[in-house]
């Protein structure tokens, strides 16, 4: 069935906008959530044949980090939109608090480890944003990550966080230029959605195991999160590694832009399967001949 194009570059933001200028609500071009669901469907149907060209290929591997306010919707991502990759050749990564070994090493050391390999997806479920975003807003969890005295002396002047904003634009630009392609989706929710998402982990029994303290105590902080993730993105949204804001108050218009961005990510890295060499041309022959294929 024919329905609207959402086109990625609609989402992409630049060093000048504001997540102020994004409404959270947006539903164009979907008139109903059915159209949404069906472009998310044949979406995903591309997404997983174009990871198998990304697998036969092995030149490349897909960074997906996920961001957003708790209760946006990135969890569900995972599930409707991420679910369209081979499970063998992906991975999922929730960055939670850091472990003690986590702890000792520096901020991207975990996320390094993490990384896909080549023909292979990695998604983030959170990331190394957050430490620039939640310690941003909290630096009380900056004690836990010993860091050295004149390190730590520049949250006053906030020279921390511009050097640590100058080591993401290094550490992705090192990424893409070896080959991983790094697509950031921010999953942009209003407040009053996420109170209501939140008052509803309360009262269903599949949800309740995800409600949390914390859930509702960083509400309090909730401009502050948003006034560290616009700087965030403003420092780091690079020709390379852009970053998507998608209106996430409607959850079937989230997933549906999250598949469009990443379809036209793996579109970009490969147009088609790759032309099998002399060795593999000799092995499949040798294997019709074996299986009778020929006869």
């Amino acid at each position: 069935m024919d329905h609207p194009a959402l086109d990625p570059a609609a989402f992409r933001f630049g060093p000048d906008d504001r997540l102020a200028d994004v409404d959270p609500s947006a539903t164009a071009p979907f008139d109903d959530e059915d159209a949404a669901r069906e472009a998310t469907a044949e979406a995903a149907r591309e997404i997983a044949r174009r990871q198998f060209m990304l697998e036969a290929h092995g030149t490349h591997g897909l960074l997906v980090v996920l961001e957003g306010m708790d209760a946006a919707g990135k969890d569900e991502a995972v599930h409707h939109v991420m679910g369209a990759f081979d499970p063998g050749a992906t991975t999922a990564t929730s960055f939670s608090s850091m472990s003690e070994e986590e702890a000792r090493h520096d901020y991207l050391w975990r996320a390094a480890r993490a990384l896909p390999a080549r023909g292979e997806v990695a998604v983030f479920n959170r990331s190394y944003y957050s430490r620039v975003v939640s310690d941003r807003v909290s630096p009380e969890f900056l004690a836990e990550q010993k860091l050295p005295p004149d390190v730590a002396a520049g949250v006053e002047d906030g020279t921390l966080w511009d050097d640590r904003l100058r080591q993401i634009r290094d550490f992705e630009r090192y990424l893409t230029e070896n080959g991983i392609r790094v697509v950031k989706l921010f999953f942009h929710v209003s407040n009053e959605e996420q109170r209501r998402r939140l008052v509803e982990r309360t009262e269903r029994p599949e949800k309740r195991w995800d409600f949390s303290r914390a859930d509702v105590e960083k509400r309090e902080d909730w401009d502050a999160f948003l006034n560290a993730y616009q700087a965030a993105f403003q420092a780091t949204s690079t020709d390379r590694a852009p970053w998507y804001v998608l209106p996430a108050d409607h959850k079937w218009f989230s997933r549906a832009a999250a598949a469009a961005v990443v379809r036209v990510a793996l579109r970009d890295l490969h147009d088609d399967f790759p032309e099998p060499d002399d060795d593999l041309r000799e092995l499949l022959q040798w294997g019709r001949e074996q299986l009778g294929a020929d006869d």
